[in-house]
């Protein structure tokens, strides 16, 4: 199959999360700076999730311009991927209003976690589907892509477990800086 309704289908519930993630965020109580650091949090999540949303973007663009071929294997670890990272907009909004609590920095640290997981299968079933192994492998550099930042996230779960939760978006937050950085050195 081709790809071009998959990625059509990618970018605009891309374009929709993000678009959800800014309408969320709520309005300061007053036109004041102090009005708009009382909700800091709130913009600390919405840039995280923002980055997240942009550096998935990327990452899946670069996949399908070296795909040659899908199959309906890789539509269903689509649409499942689309479904977890679906919830991004809600968890931000849960995290935001509860930067301290474990619950809901775990559900945020977890979503990546499983959209981690799910990347690393569809890039294993692209790469036994698609002819030049090789090649593809190197773009989809799954080692850097998937293994890095999943370990960094079970850091995260680590230190937010002996008390500091909001460690979790931290990680989550040099994941995406780590991520942008090497993408721009490619």
């Amino acid at each position: 199959m081709e790809t071009n309704r998959l990625e059509a289908f990618y970018d605009a519930i891309i374009a929709i999360i993000v678009t959800v993630l800014v309408l969320e965020l709520p309005q300061p109580a007053a036109p004041t700076i102090a009005a708009m650091w009382a909700i800091k949090t709130s913009y600390f999540a919405y840039i995280i999730s923002f980055l997240v949303c942009a550096n998935l973007w990327q990452y899946h663009h670069i996949i399908y311009q070296h795909v040659d071929r899908i199959n309906t294997k890789i539509i269903w670890l689509n649409i499942l991927l689309m479904f977890v990272f679906s919830l991004v907009p809600y968890i931000t909004i849960f995290t935001a209003n509860y930067p301290n609590a474990l619950l809901p920095q775990i559900l945020y640290g977890l979503d990546f976690i499983i959209v981690d997981i799910i990347l690393f299968i569809m890039a294993r079933a692209l790469m036994d589907i698609n002819n030049d192994k090789e090649y593809l492998e190197d773009a989809l550099n799954v080692h850097d892509a998937l293994y890095i930042p999943f370990s960094i996230f079970i850091v995260g779960f680590i230190i937010a477990f002996l008390g500091y939760p909001i460690a979790i978006s931290v990680c989550c937050l040099i994941t995406i800086i780590r991520t942008m950085i090497v993408s721009l050195n490619h």
